[in-house]
């Protein structure tokens, strides 16, 4: 159970990390469905950029001590 919720943070984790510009970008382009603006012209504040990368190092942290800890 430990491990399959370590590797599961790993997954989601590691790249919101290396690319939080990019998953960033998709959470608002989701957001503005429905709205008047295109959904190509969007763009993330800095701040849910930086929130987003800090986010996905510690759930990648979390989720490699999860691991560690399952295969111990």
């Amino acid at each position: 159970m430990v491990l399959g919720l370590g590797i599961l943070l790993l997954v989601i984790g590691v790249p919101t990390a290396v690319w939080p510009y990019e998953i960033a970008r998709f959470e608002e382009q989701l957001d503005s469905i429905g709205s008047k603006r295109s959904w190509s012209d969007v763009e993330p504040a800095d701040w849910k950029v930086a929130l987003n990368k800090y986010l996905g190092i510690g759930m990648a942290g979390f989720g490699a001590l999860f691991v560690i800890g399952g295969l111990l």
